[in-house]
């Protein structure tokens, strides 16, 4: 029929890439990599003290919990969702409980047994710093 397949598709003719002159068009300064800089940095997100004790709540038998690996959840000891926008590159620690019991939390984030409670909070370091800032 003389139409190429590009012309057949869009009903439009369309020029071959070799016909098309140089616009002259730049890309923006930064363009996509700065844009993926902002949500992927290079220096990994760093968990910030929330508090400096530890916090008791109940678990349900079943019931799957997110623990807040970056400290700046509002809703203590759990995820809200803040380390997407805050903390890129943290992401809660997902766990099912077993049976229903009480258990202590960690809300200074450097326990060594994640997500529970193991007494770091009285170190030094973790009383002599800031909340909401890193160890």
């Amino acid at each position: 029929v003389g139409f190429s397949r590009q012309e057949y598709w869009s009903g439009l003719p369309f020029p071959s890439p070799g016909d098309l002159s140089n616009p002259g068009i730049k890309p923006r300064d930064g363009g996509i990599t700065s844009w993926l800089a902002r949500w992927l940095p290079k220096t990994p997100a760093k968990s910030v003290v929330a508090l400096k004790t530890s916090i008791k709540v109940e678990l349900v038998t079943g019931k799957t919990y997110k623990w807040c690996v970056c400290g700046r959840s509002k809703k203590q000891a759990f995820c809200n969702g803040s380390h997407f926008f805050k903390s890129p590159g943290l992401s809660p620690l997902k766990s099912k409980a077993q049976e229903t019991c009480m258990v202590a939390h960690c809300t200074c984030k450097a326990t060594q047994k994640p997500p529970y409670y193991d007494g770091t909070h009285k170190r030094e370091q973790v009383q002599k710093a800031e909340l909401g800032s890193p160890l």
